[in-house]
C-alpha cells in the first residue's frame, strides 16, 4: 500500500465492525460519513480507525484526500486541517483521560502551565467544532466516552457530534500478559 496516512504499526489493520463497514461504504460512494469511536484505553480504537482509512486507500481512495492528526496537534494549531475530504482525529479525550486515569494525585500546575493547557483545550474544542460543522466532510473521531467528550469539548460540541455521527462503542480488550 503506497500511503503515508496509515503508519507502519497499522499497515495490516483490519476491522469487521459494522460501523466501519457503513462508514467506508458511504465515503467510497461520495457521501459524507461521520464515525465516533469510543472505548476505554487499549480497546482498539486507533486500530479500528486506521483499518477504515486503510480500507479506503486500498479501494483507490487517494491518500491526498485524507488527513490524519491527533488532538495535541489540532489543539496546538487551533485548527484541524480541512483541505482533505476525510479527516481522522485520534485521542480527542486524551487530556481528560490522562487526568482521570492517573495513579495518584497530581500536583497543581504553575499558573503559566494552567493557562497554556486552557488555551490548548480551547483550541481543540474550536478545531473539532469547525470540523463537525463543515458540510460534506467525512471524519472519524476517537475518544474514550461521551462523558469525557463533554468534559473535553463541552456539551454543545458533543451534542453536535452525537447528532451526526455513527457511534461505535468498542469493549475493553484483555491486557497482554506482559503488562
Amino acid at each position: 500500500m503506497a500511503s503515508n496516512v496509515v503508519p507502519p504499526l497499522y499497515s495490516a489493520a483490519e476491522s469487521d465492525h459494522p460501523a466501519v463497514d457503513r462508514w467506508c461504504s458511504a465515503v467510497l460512494t461520495g457521501a459524507a460519513a461521520r464515525l465516533l469511536l469510543l472505548g476505554p484505553s487499549r480497546s482498539g480504537k486507533s486500530h479500528t480507525a486506521y483499518a477504515a482509512i486503510r480500507r479506503l486507500v486500498n479501494a483507490g481512495y487517494g491518500a491526498d484526500r485524507i488527513t490524519v492528526t491527533n488532538a495535541f496537534e489540532a489543539a496546538r494549531a487551533y485548527d484541524v486541517p480541512l483541505r482533505a475530504d476525510v479527516t481522522l482525529v485520534d485521542d480527542v479525550t486524551i487530556s481528560v483521560d490522562l487526568r482521570r486515569e492517573a495513579n495518584g494525585p497530581r500536583p497543581l500546575d504553575q499558573a503559566e502551565a494552567q493557562a497554556a493547557l486552557a488555551l490548548q483545550a480551547a483550541g481543540l474544542s474550536e478545531s473539532i467544532t469547525q470540523l463537525v460543522r463543515r458540510p460534506n466532510q467525512s471524519w472519524i473521531l476517537i475518544g474514550s466516552s461521551e462523558d469525557r467528550l463533554v468534559e473535553t469539548l463541552g456539551k454543545e460540541t458533543t451534542a453536535e457530534i452525537l447528532a451526526v455521527a455513527d457511534v461505535a462503542d468498542l469493549p475493553a480488550r484483555p491486557r497482554p500478559s506482559w503488562d
